[in-house]
């Protein structure tokens, strides 16, 4: 048997119906707050990634699925989205020194440990807010993270979760050398107690010891310089304004002084949004402000940026731990239409027919909260087994019987009841089917 790929999965039902219903709900509220659906490829440049990301991160060190076409050029399976946003929109020339919103909902590939909630090939969802170096968008980029989750939970029947963000300044291009300075300054002093790779990040970035999560090297960065002791007086200004309009609006976070992430177009503002839900902390998305990365992927370009990430894996297991009757929440009403069919009346097929009309014809004003069935069975009893079999809600049938009769029939599977309409009526079952289904 060939058996899918380490660390990638199978999103069969029930998971793809409740992944499916997340990005709704993650497309529908982005969209009332002017964000726009943009997708890249899944593949890229290798150099897009290693001028942006870093060359000395994690991801492009360690973890980029890299290879050649058949023509010898380097590509790579994108690690992150933010990058690939920013050549769209430098490419595309579709910035005009005016703001620009974008979500986005795609894969990324990245080769690290699989575990519970990260894998190789995941699904990442964000957004990017462009042209815009007020801390207002910062602002609005942490409001809306935080809101939309909020509102994710809400529509899943997930209630009482309290949100953290763990927020940190790390500074611009005038005043972070000094503070990577003291960090070098500091850190030397513990060369040979730091892991391999922060031995190696002394010297290539030393602030990537401070993301590292070897437990010495986390207790070793405990007495490290604060990153806000060296901000100028611009960055101090823009952070101390962010932590005001989130304190008014009462939004708690927490001053993570250690807080880097782990690439190298950051500066200024970093943040990550935690859920805590039955004293149970979850990491959900983590984002920041990227004034740089247009400049580093095309020199000609300076576009202010921010926006967050997060994975819709880590939050499908969320929902499904956190929500016991999410199967029954997300279940649609199935209805079977039958025509039972002995050979005899041809004519009975012309009311299948109108079946389908109907549902065609009213797809736009039916809830999705139904999935129609259609079959022809040679008696009611193999009808009922078939319903049965496929956890059918209602079925409604029409037989020789009932063309007799001038009636059709609804039976309820789930209690039994059963009830007869007129015939007449048949145009009516999907533009009624509330209706027709309360008795």
């Amino acid at each position: 048997m060939i058996e899918r790929p380490r660390g990638t999965n199978d999103f069969i039902p029930f998971e793809s119906i409740l992944r499916e219903k997340i990005i709704y709900t993650i497309s529908e509220y982005l969209k009332v707050f002017g964000y726009n659906l943009i997708e890249t490829p899944i593949f890229e440049k290798i150099e897009l990634f290693k001028r942006s990301v870093g060359e000395s991160s994690d991801i492009v060190l360690k973890e980029m699925y890299e290879f050649k076409d058949k023509k010898g050029r380097d590509l790579v399976l994108r690690p992150e989205l933010t990058a690939s946003v920013v050549r769209a929109v430098i490419q595309n020339k579709l910035y005009n020194n005016n703001y620009l919103k974008f979500y986005y909902i795609g894969p990324i590939f990245r080769y690290e440990r699989p575990q519970l909630g990260r894998y190789r090939q995941a699904t990442q969802f964000g957004i990017e807010y462009l042209g815009n170096l007020s801390f207002l968008a910062d602002f609005e980029i942490i409001f809306l993270t935080q809101n939309l989750y909020n509102y994710i939970f809400n529509k899943f029947n997930i209630k009482n979760i309290e949100f953290k963000i763990h927020i940190n300044s790390i500074g611009c291009n005038l005043c972070r050398p000094t503070y990577k300075k003291k960090l070098y300054e500091y850190f030397i002093n513990y060369k040979n107690d730091l892991c391999q790779d922060c031995q190696k990040r002394l010297d290539i970035n030393v602030l990537r010891i401070l993301d590292c999560k070897n437990l010495t090297c986390k207790n070793i960065s405990i007495n490290a310089p604060k990153s806000i002791d060296y901000l100028c007086l611009e960055c101090k200004n823009h952070f101390d304004n962010l932590l005001n309009l989130l304190t008014m609006n009462n939004i708690d976070f927490i001053l993570d002084n250690y807080l880097v992430r782990g690439l190298d177009y950051y500066n200024r503002t970093v943040f990550e949004v935690k859920a805590i839900l039955d004293n149970n902390i979850i990491d959900l998305a983590g984002g920041g402000r990227y004034d740089y990365l247009a400049n580093f992927i095309d020199s000609s370009y300076n576009i202010a940026g921010c926006g967050f990430a997060g994975g819709l894996e880590r939050l499908t297991i969320f929902i499904n731990n956190y929500n016991s009757n999410i199967t029954k929440l997300l279940s649609p009403v199935k209805i079977l239409f039958t025509i039972i069919h002995n050979n005899q009346n041809i004519n009975i097929f012309k009311y299948l027919l109108n079946i389908f009309q109907n549902v065609n014809n009213y797809i736009n004003n039916l809830k999705e909260r139904y999935s129609f069935y259609f079959s022809i069975e040679s008696s009611l009893k193999s009808a009922l087994k078939k319903a049965n079999a496929m956890d059918i809600n209602y079925i409604i049938f029409i037989g020789d019987y009932e063309i007799e009769k001038n009636v059709f029939q609804v039976k309820d599977l789930k209690n039994g009841k059963q009830k007869e309409f007129s015939l007449d009526q048949i145009n009516l079952i999907i533009k009624n089917i509330e209706e027709l289904l309360n008795f």
